[in-house]
């Protein structure tokens, strides 16, 4: 893994006072980080422009790794899919992704944009784990993912493209080209649009678990717009559960929490976490 710049430890450090204080945190990119983003974005989007049999081909059969196509994932119910195809990574795992040294503009722009992401997440994550007395946070690359979802247009009478869910990792980096993200916040909903420079990071009921209930998962759903032209790209964030895992707080008393990371992705439509 390579790290493009120093980490800024003023930047880490209000990443994460934001994140307990007000329960996501919006994080600027440097110049360099920003290219990265741009660059998965472009790569990933050439790739939906292909035919559905080219895409289909770099799939695996279990839907987790490579293409998926719209109506596998879901936020809330199967008969209401997201409406989007994905491109998926986990790890540095290429071998999972069928023929994936036929896109090596498209793996090698998403692992940049992953090597930037995982020392900013590991230190915030690491800085917001001692608030509560840890030593750090889990260690998390083998058992995440990049994703990014194209969305289609969609008739206006479905009026969103995702329901309202938050992720159930510990925490999801975002960022979206166009209006769509609607965040459930302590002043209401709220439509977030990053600038072209911007993620934001938001918690999921992993990290509300490691903080034992007081980090609320940050619920979101995608407003329909009408666009015909909108990504998302995301950093699934989960704990490596090779051995338990407990709460910061009252660890004596606190269960196991390896299951609840595991099993998560099912209320997706997917299948369960790996650590790869």
């Amino acid at each position: 893994m390579t790290q493009t710049v120093a980490l800024d430890a003023a930047l880490v450090t209000k990443a994460a006072a934001d994140i307990l204080e007000h329960g996501y945190a919006v994080v600027k990119l440097s110049d360099i980080d920003a290219k990265a983003l741009r660059n998965a974005i472009d790569t990933a989007n050439a790739f939906f422009d292909q035919p559905i049999e080219y895409k289909d081909a770099h799939g695996s059969t279990d839907h987790n790794y490579g293409y998926r196509p719209l109506g596998i994932e879901y936020s809330v119910s199967p008969d209401r899919p997201d409406m989007n195809e994905v491109f998926t990574l986990w790890a540095s795992r290429l071998d999972l992704i069928p023929h994936a040294d036929e896109i090596p503009a498209l793996t090698g722009a998403f692992l940049d944009w992953r090597d930037v992401l995982a020392p900013l997440v590991g230190a915030v994550l690491d800085e917001v784990a001692r608030s509560y007395g840890a030593d750090r946070a889990p260690e998390f690359e083998k058992a995440s993912y990049l994703q990014i979802n194209s969305y289609v247009e969609t008739p206006r009478d479905r009026d969103l493209l995702q329901d309202r869910h938050e992720d159930g990792h510990m925490v999801t980096v975002l960022h979206a080209t166009a209006p769509g993200l609607e965040l459930y916040t302590a002043d209401g909903v709220t439509p977030f649009l990053p600038e072209a420079d911007e993620i934001v990071i938001m918690p999921g009921s992993v990290l509300t678990a490691l903080s034992g209930g007081d980090i609320e998962p940050l619920y979101h759903q995608v407003r329909n717009h009408g666009l015909d032209d909108r990504q998302s790209i995301m950093y699934f964030v989960n704990p490596v559960v090779d051995e338990p895992l407990y709460s910061w707080v009252d660890r004596e008393e606190s269960k196991d929490l390896r299951d609840q990371v595991l099993y998560a992705p099912k209320m997706f439509g997917l299948p369960p976490v790996e650590a790869l």
